[in-house]
């Protein structure tokens, strides 16, 4: 079972070692040893059609970290969009709440509560997303951008496992 194992263990890590991943470690993008440009990168993301979003926000989140500007600006449009669809989804629980109190189910227009239910609840997610997008500090510009780069890699790297590029699509 041991010998097994072990056999299993080695071929894993051939196959593995064979592969050409992408690996990412503090600002740098390496493969096979070679540091990557962000030119590079991006240009996998499209040939891979895997991370081109986080590519993006983790170059936005590496720019902030350098420019106070940016950051402030970035601070303070999400501090506004995340206020006002808070204000708009916490009216949209009141009245919810209101409803359920007058007790007039067999009143209330079923199709239109579950509209009500469901825009309050994106209305807070969109709050609860623009709050968590305020970075205050270079330190968690560089967190959100290690954690978008992470991403990036896996995807990239997931991409390569399955079998290399995906065909394009008929649709384009």
């Amino acid at each position: 079972m041991k010998l097994l194992t072990t056999i299993a263990a080695v071929l894993i890590s051939i196959s593995a070692y064979s592969q050409d991943y992408v690996e990412y470690d503090k600002g740098t993008f390496t493969q096979n040893g070679e540091q990557l440009s962000m030119e590079q990168i991006y240009d996998l993301t499209v040939l891979y059609k895997a991370g081109r979003g986080n590519v993006r926000r983790g170059i936005n989140f590496d720019e902030m970290r350098n420019d106070i500007v940016s950051r402030s600006v970035n601070n303070s449009i999400n501090l506004v969009g995340g206020a006002a669809t808070g204000f708009c989804g916490g009216i949209g629980v009141f009245v919810i709440y209101l409803i359920s109190l007058d007790g007039v189910r067999q009143v209330t227009n079923v199709p239109a509560f579950t509209v009500l239910a469901g825009a309050t609840t994106g209305l807070c997610a969109v709050s609860l997303k623009a709050f968590s997008s305020i970075v205050l500090s270079k330190k968690g510009c560089l967190k959100r951008r290690d954690k978008k780069f992470n991403k990036v890699a896996d995807k990239i790297n997931q991409a390569i496992a399955a079998g290399g590029p995906t065909a394009p699509s008929s649709n384009q």
